[in-house]
């Protein structure tokens, strides 16, 4: 038969990543004043009531953290002891997406750098800049390679389980453009035969069936000449790609902070090429279990997992979005709940690729994903997502700080208070019991655990409408201790 060339065969012939559906089929692309107390408080024991209804209020309604009422409580100011909020340690465990189709071109036309140099340049800028410093970031590429399988081959009796070889191919399915490797005759159905594969002189991302003499693989898209058609000396294992969730949750280079990891960081990235499928299913639910299982080592931490991929999920079960979107919701339900973080990179081709990782992005606590257009800038775009990601994250958990005198601390008389950046008058932010007790629209704060089931709280969290305007505004919060919490009125 005559020439069949393959563009980039090798990540096909694994099903490079790359779907234009949730079912899996293959395709293309495969971050001081003390605040109000006293005699403006609400109702304290034995003291006079107060509406705390001034306009500089933010607050929820609910019961105060303690049983001794709520409120600040009398008509005598309180002189607490009040500091700055310090933000609680953010921790990112990045899962990078190494498939095939990371090799491909992006830019107008085609015309910039390959994915992966694009996303890797603005990942390794954000673990530079001095002012992610203190963040804690770990990473795991998927896929990743079955233990024992080598990187190349030249026989399938050197993949063990992760064969065959991509040496031969079936020749029938080879005339309609699919790769079916073989070593014989056998592996290819009746009358069909298992032919050598070879790789073009000039360009080895395309593959050829090899015949003698030597043909001429003719020319790439650009008019570029691939020269001829070689032997293929060696390649790789079909089946190496791991589908085992564990290997993902055994990160390649473990969380710390980038001020002592960004190099280690760099390192682990320039140690890979892309290559392989796109195993989504159990890649992010190792990264979502590695992340958990710090975040439990960690608890005065903030610990959240950021899957970035160009490819809907071509290998390894679950295939289907609504059973990956679940494995992200195990993750925000668990203890501690994860976040789902998604970035995704995409091509006008890739139809349905931004609603499925919306889809995983919500049900992974995070709305939306960041979709980035494979023909615009994706270093500067990939970056922005990183830094709103980080922005987004460290907003709206602080620190519970320790009382200046030793002493324990009464969670019953602890207040938040926020300035608006611009500002100098401070707003109170009014205290809920639970999450369920935020107000939509005033916000407020509650402890991770509650102090009256008997358990230690570990953070300070913001309300969703609160935490919403201190990422929109800026400014400073400020913790006051010693002063009878401060709760609203109910209406």
């Amino acid at each position: 038969m005559g020439l069949v060339l393959f563009a980039a065969a090798l990540a096909a012939a694994s099903a490079s990543c790359g779907s234009d559906s949730s079912s899996g089929k293959t395709g293309q692309g495969g971050d001081s004043q003390q605040p109000p107390t006293g005699a403006t408080g609400g109702s304290g024991a034995g003291g006079t009531s107060g509406n705390n209804t001034d306009p500089g209020e933010i607050g929820g309604f609910g019961p105060g953290p303690g049983s001794s009422g709520s409120g600040a409580g009398g008509t005598e100011a309180c002189a607490g002891t009040t500091v700055q909020g310090q933000l609680i340690p953010l921790d990112m465990y990045v899962l990078l997406d190494k498939s095939g189709s990371m090799g491909d071109l992006t830019g107008p036309g085609g015309n910039g750098p390959p994915k992966w140099a694009a996303v890797t340049t603005a990942l390794k800028a954000f673990f530079a800049d001095p002012k992610s410093a203190e963040l804690g970031v770990g990473i795991q590429f998927f896929p990743t390679t079955l233990p024992g399988v080598p990187d190349s081959c030249t026989s399938s009796a050197q993949c063990g389980a992760g064969g065959p070889c991509l040496l031969k191919a079936c020749e029938l399915d080879l005339s309609f453009g699919d790769i079916v490797p073989c070593d014989s005759d056998s592996d290819c159905g009746f009358a069909d035969s298992c032919i050598d594969l070879g790789k073009c002189q000039n360009n080895s991302g395309y593959v050829c069936i090899y015949q003698q003499p030597e043909v001429s693989c003719g020319t790439d898209p650009n008019g570029v000449s691939l020269g001829k058609c070689k032997p293929m000396q060696s390649s790789f294992c079909v089946n190496k790609d791991s589908c085992n969730a564990a290997d993902y949750g055994a990160p390649a280079v473990e969380i710390a902070p980038l001020g002592s990891s960004a190099a280690a960081l760099g390192d682990a990235i320039d140690a890979r090429v892309p290559g392989g499928a796109t195993p989504t299913g159990p890649a992010l639910k190792g990264a979502i279990d590695h992340a958990r299982a710090w975040a439990q080592s960690h608890p005065t931490h903030k610990v959240v997992a950021v899957i970035a991929t160009d490819g809907m999920p071509t290998e390894c079960s679950p295939l289907d979005i609504p059973s990956i979107a679940g494995i992200a919701q195990t993750g925000v339900a668990g203890s501690p709940g994860v976040l789902t973080f998604v970035i995704g990179v995409f091509g006008a081709a890739d139809v349905g690729a931004q609603q499925n990782l919306d889809q995983i992005a919500q049900s992974g606590g995070t709305g939306s994903a960041f979709f980035i257009a494979d023909n615009q800038d994706v270093t500067q775009a990939f970056l922005a997502a990183l830094e709103a990601i980080q922005g987004e994250t460290l907003a709206c958990e602080y620190q519970i700080p320790a009382p200046p005198d030793g002493s324990d601390l009464d969670y019953d008389k602890v207040n938040v208070a926020y300035t608006p950046a611009g500002q100098s008058t401070p707003k109170k932010v009014y205290y809920v019991a639970k999450p369920s007790e935020c107000d939509a629209a005033k916000g407020g704060w509650y402890y991770d655990k509650d102090p009256q089931s008997g358990a230690k709280p570990g953070k300070i969290l913001m309300c969703p409408a609160t935490c919403a305007e201190l990422q929109a505004a800026g400014g400073k919060v400020e913790i006051e201790m010693g002063c009878q919490t401060i709760v609203p009125e109910p209406d």
